[in-house]
């Protein structure tokens, strides 16, 4: 009899790989236009704006993913939405993307990923905009992601490191040694990065920024800032390394806790720029052996939070 008991609890008991089921966000039910759209949000640090790109099939009923994409340092939402594809691809995909438009400080539009500054608290921007979408649209709170390239893939660590309880996972392109100070966040979020081994403006194998404005933080290699995201995530010290083709290097850190999972994608000869995207000739190489869209929404579909 117990032997049958414990045989049925077994087997009644979802296998540990199994992912969460969704939770459904309070907009859910609620009608909404498909579409890109320019929204504005009001914050404490003023209104701040952002694109706002909804399935084509978008029925209110399902919970979606939603995917945050920031754009690097002087560029904008409109250009960031092009360049990375994702407004394309990830509404084709099911997601719901949100990309928002930086604030203007030294003459430039950025990113605030410097802890000593109180202003603009884009981290507290970051979080209105999960509630706001939460509110207005169906989506699965279990799987909000983040990305972005440069200055906003550096965002989209600092958020890893600091809005961690409400992130499934992050992907850095070109910017996941911009990672500034502690993180507070105790959460273990898996990462998916991208980096030109030529960058010269974030240099992969370290140093300081290729631009004046602060040239004064000595940034780490890329891969130890990667190593740091699988220390953090309880990974095995010893990624797993392969050549994924003739110039991509994929680095794996595999047996991390909590399903989460840490890759870097290293492009030999490439350079400030996003895998697969249109060349911006400034910038060094841009490869096309991958497609840093496609990858990370890939792996963005593998994982949820599971709290």
């Amino acid at each position: 009899m117990v032997v049958a008991a414990v045989a049925l609890l077994v087997a009644a008991a979802p296998p540990a790989s199994a992912k969460p089921k969704p939770d459904p966000s309070a907009g859910c039910g609620q009608p909404h236009a498909p579409g890109v759209t320019a929204e504005t949000l009001a914050t404490a640090d003023g209104v701040r704006e952002y694109r706002l790109a909804v399935p084509d099939d978008y029925t209110g009923e399902k919970p979606l993913p939603l995917v945050l994409n920031y754009h690097g340092l002087g560029s904008n939402a409109e250009q960031q939405a092009v360049y990375s594809e994702l407004e394309e691809k990830g509404p084709a995909r099911g997601y719901i993307v949100i990309t928002p438009q930086g604030q203007t400080l030294a003459g430039f539009r950025l990113w605030n990923v410097l802890p000593e500054l109180a202003s603009p608290d884009d981290v507290g921007f970051t979080g209105a905009l999960i509630d706001t979408a939460a509110a207005a649209l169906c989506i699965d709170t279990r799987r909000v992601y983040a990305t972005g390239m440069s200055n906003g893939g550096g965002m989209s660590a600092y958020l890893g490191c600091n809005l961690g309880s409400r992130l499934a996972a992050i992907a850095p392109v070109a910017g996941v040694s911009l990672e500034f100070g502690p993180c507070t966040s105790e959460e273990r979020v898996p990462v998916i990065a991208f980096h030109g081994q030529q960058d010269a403006i974030v240099p992969y194998f370290g140093g300081p920024l290729g631009i004046l404005l602060l040239q004064d933080r000595i940034l780490p290699q890329v891969e130890e800032a990667v190593a740091e995201w699988g220390d953090r995530d309880g990974c095995k010290p010893r990624p797993k390394i392969k050549m994924v083709s003739e110039h991509v290097q994929l680095t794996d850190y595999s047996g991390c806790d909590g399903k989460t999972d840490v890759q870097l994608y290293s492009v030999s000869g490439g350079g400030h720029t996003w895998p697969g995207s249109i060349p911006v000739g400034p910038l060094g190489e841009t490869t096309t052996e991958i497609n840093a869209a496609d990858l990370l929404l890939d792996f963005f579909g593998k994982h949820a939070r599971r709290d």
